[in-house]
């Protein structure tokens, strides 16, 4: 319990969804008469193996001993809202959080005479007094645009992952609606991948190390080749440059820097940064927008002069105002000064380890520098050549005036003009193509217009857990079972899993977020597809 302004709270968790879908009533949880109702019991948790499940014996390990039933939350929720005058829900700013909301609703109407949904996006006094007093009705097109995602994930992936059982007699197997066309783009790149593999020559000379395609089959050709020749540096052009910040991360961004700079996961960077959420030290990080709100440019003001000074700071808010912000700190507070405050006592943060220290501190400097004037460079553009061997490589020469850039570590030139004798002289096989990394794949998903930022990680998960797709140094190969239950669905059931089908699907949902669609009509015309292929195995 805690007084906060007019109020007397006393608050509690809901621990996330309460409810699901059932598995035993009409068309795989939806009743099917003229219009369409799902039907929802509480969530059931196994203590023993993890699976969450909506019967009364796990599926997986078969005990019914340890489940964990959500229905001991709404027993508690329903007896606190007996004894209270008004219920706030405040959960996530999303349509998983409007859905739990609306779940939480139903649940104490009863019970209780005034419900409010209070939507903050930062664990920040400030935030949340601000969303006490702003409170709202439930936005119900966003819970009917919840219900269509879980449903048609639901029917579709139900009903193909029955036929995957049958052709290739496996339960082990799934298919979904987004994961599908995921894993034909990592089955691609990878034969991609396998028909560029090109010999490459690696030569060091004064202190420089400098990588060459070459046209030879092998790596003792291409070592013979180069041993006795000279590097020839010569500088082609000279020109300044003003280099501006990037945006604050979004949450497709952040899976990417974070896998390409720490060597995170799609799923670690989003649990490390739930807890960072948690904690009230970033703001809400499943969120497609760059948007900077007022309080987050006079937050970085003050960083910025403090730290560098007036002609460092240069505010923007980068993407149009909406319902979510970019990924940034809540606190002006470097990592450094972020573990002394934590270390000293001065602010109460509990469970973080190291990679979440790594990870903010990869969020703290992207948004810092965001608010940063541009930096004034020297570029020069060299061309490098060894026997007939050509490159053109550009480095940064000179900082003029560091600006944002003053954040980052900066290396000293490497390439200077001139004639040099080679000290090291290596070669290796590699593919012009990569292989895709996680963070590459949500790139995509997020440039092609399918998953969300709720499911990037979980999709790239579900990948892995199925053993369609196996990880090795952090590049995705395709395994045989990937590359034949795709080639099963995307030859009989393109109409469901294609990139086209699941991009338009998407776009339906936010029509439906927006009130410009109906989702009983959504609903219909998917019905009415999945039921026309039941017949094809």
């Amino acid at each position: 319990e805690v007084a906060v302004g007019k109020y007397i709270l006393t608050i509690t968790a809901t621990r996330g969804h309460m409810y699901d879908l059932v598995t035993d009533r009409g068309y795989h949880g939806v009743l099917v008469n003229g219009s369409f109702v799902p039907v929802y019991t509480t969530i059931k948790i196994c203590r023993k193996c993890g699976t969450q499940t909506t019967e009364n014996v796990c599926p997986k390990c078969g005990t019914s001993e340890f489940l964990e039933d959500a229905i001991e939350r709404v027993n508690a929720l329903r007896m606190m809202a007996l004894q209270t005058d008004m219920a706030i829900i405040g959960t996530d700013p999303d349509t998983e959080g409007e859905k739990i909301a609306w779940d939480t609703f139903l649940t104490i109407s009863p019970y209780i005479p005034t419900i409010a949904r209070a939507e903050f996006h930062e664990v920040t006094k400030q935030a949340i007094l601000k969303a006490l007093e702003e409170v709202r009705e439930i936005n119900e097109n966003r819970v009917n645009a919840q219900i269509v995602r879980r449903v048609e994930d639901r029917w579709i992936g139900f009903e193909l992952s029955q036929k995957l059982w049958a052709v290739f007699n496996n339960r082990a197997l799934s298919a979904g609606r987004v994961q599908t066309p995921v894993l034909g783009w990592i089955i691609d790149r990878y034969r991609e991948s396998k028909k560029s593999i090109k010999v490459f020559v690696r030569v060091t000379a004064d202190g420089f190390s400098i990588s060459f395609e070459t046209p030879f089959r092998s790596e003792k050709e291409a070592e013979e080749y180069v041993k006795d020749g000279k590097v020839r540096v010569v500088k082609i052009e000279e020109k300044v440059e003003y280099i501006q910040p990037k945006p604050p991360f979004t949450t497709d961004t952040l899976i990417r820097d974070a896998g390409n700079v720490l060597g995170f996961s799609a799923k670690k960077v989003m649990d490390l940064a739930q807890d960072l959420f948690e904690s009230g030290l970033i703001t809400y990080h499943r969120t497609d927008s760059t948007h900077v709100s007022s309080t987050g440019i006079s937050l970085a003001k003050e960083f910025v002069t403090n730290k560098y000074g007036e002609e460092y700071f240069r505010g923007r808010k980068w993407g149009e105002e909406g319902a979510h912000e970019c990924i940034r700190p809540t606190r002006p507070l470097d990592t450094e000064t972020l573990i002394r405050y934590i270390r000293d006592g001065e602010i109460t943060v509990e469970g973080l380890k190291k990679d979440h220290f790594r990870l903010y501190d990869l969020i703290f400097k992207r948004f810092m520098e965001s608010q940063m004037k541009e930096a004034e460079v020297k570029v020069g553009k060299y061309l490098v050549t060894l026997e007939a061997l050509r490159k053109e490589v550009e480095q940064l020469d000179e900082l003029l005036f560091p600006g944002w850039m003053i954040m980052e570590k900066i290396s000293d030139p490497v390439l200077k003009e001139g004639t040099f004798e080679i000290s090291d002289v290596r070669s290796y096989k590699a593919p012009t193509v990569p292989l895709y990394t996680q963070s590459d794949v949500v790139a995509l998903m997020k440039e092609r217009g399918i998953g969300r930022p709720s499911t990037y990680a979980t999709i790239v998960q579900k990948l892995l857990d199925r053993k369609y797709v196996i990880e090795v140094r952090r590049k995705l190969i395709p395994t045989k079972r990937g590359v034949d239950v795709y080639t099963y669905l995307s030859s009989k059931f393109a109409s469901l899993v294609s990139e086209e089908r699941t991009r338009i699907l998407e776009k339906l949902m936010d029509l439906i977020e927006e009130g410009k669609a109906d989702y009983q009509e959504v609903l219909g015309e998917l019905y009415r597809e999945i039921i026309s292929t039941r017949g094809i195995i």
